[in-house]
């Protein structure tokens, strides 16, 4: 391991000995924060709600879909810090509401793999009210009230920007082709209120995923063609989705660089854990929490 990985996993140590005491609380901007994570994924949804807690002037109400390797009643005492509001969705609440609005593939999408719970998911919370959608790692450096705007124009989807092609080329080609053309959208992050797409083509593309629904490339493109065909792009600056330098001693500054979040995708988890910890390490020495133990 080189020396940036060897600190990532030094910080990932610390993180894990290291609790969060209850936090003060702050006002309620009413958002929906839905996210989806897997028990072994605990400690990157931990550090994404502290950084949400510590830049949000407002805090969401978060909700945490289980993947099904966890129950509220396993997550609650965990997560008892949180000062705000926290809705835990199952992965067989999702499913039946699937069924219940009579798409059954996208029932089956969403109990065949993650990535299909995480579009069901999406889906359905939308469509009841404006959801933000966020992936468990990333980390929030600035509050982005200002760039999402009021949630009364959310009703097409927007998403955030990448410089790689994360599509699944022939679903692409067959509904939305200008997914395989730049700006390349990221599904980290969406923001919506409504229908996700127009049903026939949801239908379609659902139809297609479940082929091989364990294969993350359909769900970029599923969700690469709600921007393209909703709202678009969000303002760049909302979150980096780069790997430059992912074996770097010294990377990328969120702060210097003005973005106000970071998406560290897979292999790029040792930053995640780095950037974490000194976020922890700011909030100890402005006062605003400190260690337990």
């Amino acid at each position: 391991m080189n020396v940036s990985v060897r600190l990532g996993q030094l910080a990932l140590n610390i993180l894990s000995r290291w609790s969060i005491k209850p936090l003060p609380p702050k006002p309620e901007s009413g958002l929906c924060y839905l996210t989806i994570a897997a028990r072994t994924h605990w400690l990157l949804l931990r550090e994404s709600m502290f950084s949400v807690f510590r830049s949000w002037k407002k805090l969401p109400t978060i909700t945490v879909v289980s993947d099904g390797s966890w129950s509220a009643a396993d997550f609650y005492p965990v997560f008892c810090w949180w000062p705000g509001k926290i809705n835990v969705l199952s992965r067989e609440q999702i499913i039946a509401d699937a069924d219940a609005a009579g798409e059954r593939e996208l029932a089956q999408y969403a109990e065949a793999s993650a990535w299909g719970l995480k579009v069901a998911s999406i889906v359905l919370v939308a469509r009841r009210e404006p959801v933000l959608f966020v992936d468990a790692d990333i980390l929030w450096f600035k509050d982005p009230a200002d760039l999402f705007g009021p949630s009364d124009f959310w009703d097409k989807p927007r998403g955030v920007r990448e410089s790689n092609c994360y599509q699944h080329r022939d679903l692409a080609l067959r509904f939305c082709p200008k997914v395989l053309e730049p700006p390349f959208v990221n599904g980290g992050i969406l923001a919506m209120h409504g229908e996700f797409l127009p049903s026939d083509i949801l239908c379609g593309m659902v139809h297609e995923a479940l082929a091989d629904p364990k294969d993350g490339t359909f769900e970029q493109t599923i969700i690469a063609s709600a921007v393209h065909m909703g709202a678009g792009l969000l303002p760049g600056k909302i979150s980096l989705v780069e790997f430059d330098d992912i074996h770097r001693f010294c990377h990328r500054n969120m702060k210097r660089e003005g973005y106000y979040s970071r998406h560290y995708v897979n292999w790029m988890r040792h930053l995640f854990y780095r950037d974490a910890l000194r976020l922890r390490w700011r909030s100890v020495l402005s006062r605003n929490c400190f260690p337990s133990g």
